[in-house]
């Protein structure tokens, strides 16, 4: 669930631009007030035939800004309502940015996820630049997966050879910490299969320690 909060007084019609692309899982409020109460009419024929649900609040009594507490103070009713839902503050104004602030930190023990946009659209074309970036490193990390279990399993190979002298010396023994060692064991008691266990120890760890930390305690999934 989304929750756009509109802050009309600063961002007029031109924030509303992308309203049209919502779905009936989103959800719009419109802070408004006297010094701003018109509305053009292409945002308006948008309005009407919006999928989401809409609403309206006109700040009855002004002052400088006013609107800005009376939004602020909704923001926070509808975390403690609705914990789990995505909340974007449409406004221009950056001093918004310390009430994100705010919540980042986890004072009270919620950390709602608040991001700030001066429009709808910027909002929805970021979102699908994040989407894609997702969907490419988890491709990424598939294609690693698949290679690091491949490599598990290497091809029987009948060949013979004797070890040349004069290679070099072999890598340096791997030793996870105590840390790595407690995190990987939970690691392992959750993966369901190879694949899996590398997957979620490369997001722990990060690609290169990920995957040492992967072969060291492979045999150890096997084994259990």
């Amino acid at each position: 669930m989304r929750v756009f909060l509109i802050d009309f007084e600063n961002v007029h019609s031109e924030g509303m631009t992308g309203v049209d692309h919502l779905t009936e899982m989103d959800e719009v409020v419109i802070f408004y007030s006297n010094n701003a109460d018109s509305i053009t009419f292409d945002i308006l024929h948008k309005l009407m035939f919006c999928k989401s649900k809409l609403s309206y609040y006109k700040i009855k009594r002004g002052g400088k800004n006013a609107l800005d507490f009376q939004l602020s103070c909704y923001l926070g009713f509808r975390i403690r309502k609705d914990p789990d839902a995505e909340f974007y503050i449409i406004s221009k104004d950056n001093g918004y940015d310390f009430i994100v602030d705010f919540w980042d930190c986890g004072y009270i023990g919620v950390e709602p996820n608040i991001r700030r946009f001066s429009n709808i659209r910027t909002l929805l074309q970021w979102t699908e630049a994040q989407k894609k970036q997702k969907d490419k490193s988890l491709t990424t990390l598939e294609k690693l997966a698949k290679s690091a279990v491949k490599a598990d399993n290497p091809p029987p190979d009948d060949s013979t050879s004797t070890q040349d002298e004069t290679m070099e010396p072999p890598p340096p023994v791997f030793v996870p910490t105590d840390e790595e060692t407690e995190i990987a064991n939970a690691l392992i008691s959750g993966a369901k299969n190879s694949h899996d266990l590398y997957i979620n120890t490369v997001k722990r760890f990060g690609q290169k320690r990920g995957r040492e930390v992967y072969h060291h305690f492979k045999e150890v999934f096997r084994s259990k």
